[in-house]
Formats: structure tokens, C-alpha cells, sequence
């Protein structure tokens, strides 16, 4: 199969019905009873052959591939399943014609028979196998998809943009030393409290202020006390 053509569809944003609908043209498949094994192959192949042509593929084509690859696996499950039955037949057969009558009879006793037949009337098992019509394969592939894209919207409603907001932490050790140094030479003390340098008290402007003072502390730019848990903390400049 050329693979070209099938690309060029894809590639061009060709409904995928006429992308599939093509494959079964050019593999000269049977619309009223495909062979899946055949038409999930050349579509892998054209898909593979995208990938190292480092073509994107569209999510579509890979939920297609894998329904087909799906229902391959299942036919090839029913053709174990009639090897198996034939097998089972071949052999129940070979052992019956072991079976020889005439082992059976003597001069003085000639036994009847004929309710073996009846014994061995056994109903064969019927494996019925269901064809698969273009149209039909079409109306699934279309409830797969839409399916899959009721779940991918579902999982953007569960998705929560969290606005994260970055800032330059070394800004802001650098403006609240700076708040600092202006407000002791305001209130003309050696140490101011916490709370002064914190506008609102709200658990983010709090912490927005707290986590650059322990730079500062650090870095030996200011001396934080508290002298119990939980109570003010004094900060003093460190000359």
C-alpha cells in the first residue's frame, strides 16, 4: 500500500470516514465484510510512517488505532477458537475409527449396536461469526470518539488554574529592608514591630512579609526577638 496518499489525507485534515474509507479502496477490502486485521495494519502503518516523518498526529487517528487493534485481537481470539473446535472434531473422530466393531462380536454373542450411534449424536458446536459492514464500523468509531471527547472535557472542568504569583523575592527583601530603615527613622526608635510593617492582617500579607524578614535575619541585616511564643516580634537594624 501506498502510504503517501493516505498521509497526504491526513496531513490535509480529511474527515477520517474518508481517510478509512480510502484504506478499504486501496487494499481492496470488502465494505459489507472487512478484514480488521488488514485494515488496523495499513492504518498503523500510516501512522507509524507519520511518526518518523515527525508528522503530528491527531488524537483521533490514535483512538481509531486503538479500537481497531481492539476488534483485531478479538477476531483473531474467535479463529483460535474454530482451530480449536476443528482440532477437538479431528481427534474425537481418529478415536472413533479406532473403534473397531468386528473386536466386538463373537460366534455366540453378536450385540446390537445401533445405540451407539445415538451415544455418540453429539450436537457440534456452531461458532458464528459476525460480519463487519463499513457503516457499522463507522457509527462505533463515531460513539468511541465522542466518548473520549466527553471525558477529556470532563477533565478540563476538574482542572483548576491555580494563578501562582511570581515575584522577585530578592525585591522584596530588598523593599521591606528599606520600609524598615524608613520607618525607625520615622518613629525615631531602635525597633519597630512586626505588625507595623504588615498593611493588612490577612494570613498572605502576613506571610508576604514574614518570609523576607528571614532573609534579613539571616543575611545579619536586622536582629528579630520575641520573647514568648506567639507574641510580637521586634526587629532592630543592625548597623
Amino acid at each position: 500500500m501506498n502510504e503517501k496518499e493516505i498521509i497526504d489525507m491526513i496531513v490535509a485534515g480529511y474527515p477520517w470516514e474518508q481517510v478509512i474509507y480510502k484504506i478499504i479502496a486501496v487494499e481492496a477490502l470488502d465494505p459489507w465484510d472487512l478484514n480488521i486485521s488488514v485494515l488496523s495494519d495499513a492504518l498503523l502503518k500510516c501512522l507509524a510512517k507519520m511518526k518518523e516523518m515527525d508528522f503530528k498526529i491527531p488524537a483521533k487517528y490514535l483512538i481509531i488505532a486503538a479500537i481497531l487493534l481492539k476488534m483485531k485481537s478479538e477476531h483473531l481470539h474467535f479463529i483460535e477458537l474454530l482451530h480449536e473446535h476443528e482440532e477437538d472434531n479431528m481427534d474425537f473422530d481418529s478415536e472413533l475409527d479406532m473403534v473397531e466393531v468386528d473386536e466386538l462380536e463373537t460366534e455366540e454373542i453378536k450385540p446390537n449396536l445401533d445405540f451407539l450411534s445415538d451415544s455418540f449424536n453429539l450436537r457440534e458446536m456452531r461458532i458464528h461469526k459476525r460480519r463487519v459492514m463499513f457503516e457499522e464500523l463507522v457509527l462505533a468509531l463515531k460513539k468511541a470518539l465522542k466518548t473520549q471527547q466527553k471525558r477529556e472535557r470532563r477533565r478540563a472542568k476538574a482542572v483548576i488554574p491555580l494563578n501562582i504569583e511570581r515575584e522577585d523575592i530578592t525585591k522584596r527583601i530588598a523593599d521591606l529592608y528599606k520600609r524598615i530603615d524608613t520607618l525607625l527613622a520615622k518613629i525615631k526608635k531602635e525597633e519597630i514591630e512586626f505588625s507595623k510593617l504588615v498593611d493588612e492582617w490577612k494570613r498572605d500579607k502576613i506571610l508576604k512579609t514574614f518570609l523576607p524578614l528571614i532573609y534579613l535575619d539571616s543575611e545579619k541585616k536586622v536582629d528579630c526577638r520575641q520573647e514568648k511564643i506567639f507574641d510580637e516580634i521586634f526587629i532592630k537594624k543592625i548597623q
